[in-house]
């Protein structure tokens, strides 16, 4: 290859390469080259050059749809976290209007039962009532009409729950811990080869159910739990066929025998019915991947005795 003009025949200045053409330095003439067009080595480093320039465009690209990647998986992690605040802040203001509405209640009815007690309930050994008497003259303004009134006592919570106690609200206890499962329904999971990856909560299934009682170290009304375990599939959002079967569990606690007979006396509300700690994270969908992990976690990690409840799914 033969080069043309090695300086300037203008003003005799150097020549540099700039943007693929020789210039000079000191006035800015343009100087072309004088090559063979079949000149390999020309042709083999013009190539190199085209390549390496490509190679840099190509790994910008990679750098800014990575950077975009992270981006929106950061956004997406603080979707989710305001999601949890402002449920938070929901559940806040619900109970705060529930204590509002139970202390109005208690004062009102404390009320009404002072009133019934002052103007309708009179002594009589060992607790209050009024009496019928056919003896006493109809026309005694002291007669009330003849009825009798008489406060029993009101007996003191039994905590010994057993699995025939809860069998015949099994079903209610199923529907709603199912309710509860479901109202967490989108997750996130960060794959080892794909990324952050998103799973919705299509179904669960009741699975296991598990009455724990003597709980050490606990007070006398959370010394039982009712333990459900539902088998939970997850949707990956972005595959069409692929769906994760995990575990997880809720549980009822403070259950009490009804006096009156018909099972037990709790509270169906979501709000009440509680989940494993362990259960959530970033990790497969806030629930277990394994059965034993579950069960670990939601009852044998309790300490007390154990007993499976005999129930089946009609």
């Amino acid at each position: 290859m033969k080069m043309v003009g090695v300086q300037c025949p203008n003003c005799g200045g150097n020549i540099n390469k700039e943007n693929g053409v020789f210039v000079c330095s000191s006035c800015g003439t343009v100087v072309t080259i004088d090559y063979d067009d079949s000149d390999v080595e020309y042709e083999r480093l013009q190539g190199e050059a085209e390549r390496e320039e490509r190679r840099h465009a190509h790994q910008k690209e990679l750098l800014e749809k990575q950077y975009e990647l992270q981006r929106q998986a950061q956004l997406d992690a603080e979707k989710i976290q305001a999601s949890r605040q402002r449920q938070a802040t929901v559940r806040r203001v619900v109970r705060t209007w529930l204590i509002i509405l139970i202390v109005f209640s208690a004062v009102t009815g404390f009320g009404i039962f002072s009133y019934f007690m002052a103007n309708y309930l009179q002594p009589n050994s060992g607790g209050y009532s009024r009496r019928y008497d056919d003896d006493e003259d109809e026309d005694d303004e002291d007669d009330d009409d003849g009825y009798i009134f008489v406060a029993t006592p009101t007996p003191a919570p039994n905590y010994n729950v057993t699995p025939e106690d809860v069998m015949p609200q099994m079903d209610d206890f199923v529907s709603a811990g199912q309710l509860k499962q479901m109202q967490i329904d989108q997750c996130a999971y960060w794959g080892e080869v794909d990324g952050l990856q998103y799973y919705s909560k299509t179904d669960a299934v009741f699975y296991d159910a598990y009455l724990v009682t003597d709980i050490p170290e606990v007070r006398e009304k959370e010394s039982n739990r009712l333990v459900i375990i539902y088998e939970v599939t997850w949707h990956n959002d972005e595959e069409d066929d692929v769906d994760q079967i995990c575990y997880d569990a809720v549980y009822f606690e403070g259950l009490r025998v009804n006096p009156n007979g018909g099972g037990v006396i709790t509270d169906f509300d979501p709000e009440t019915i509680f989940r494993s700690d362990a259960a959530w994270g970033w990790s497969m969908a806030y629930s277990f991947e394994e059965y034993k992990q579950c069960y670990r976690e939601n009852i044998t990690a309790l300490g007390g005795k154990v007993t499976k409840v005999e129930y089946e799914v009609e």
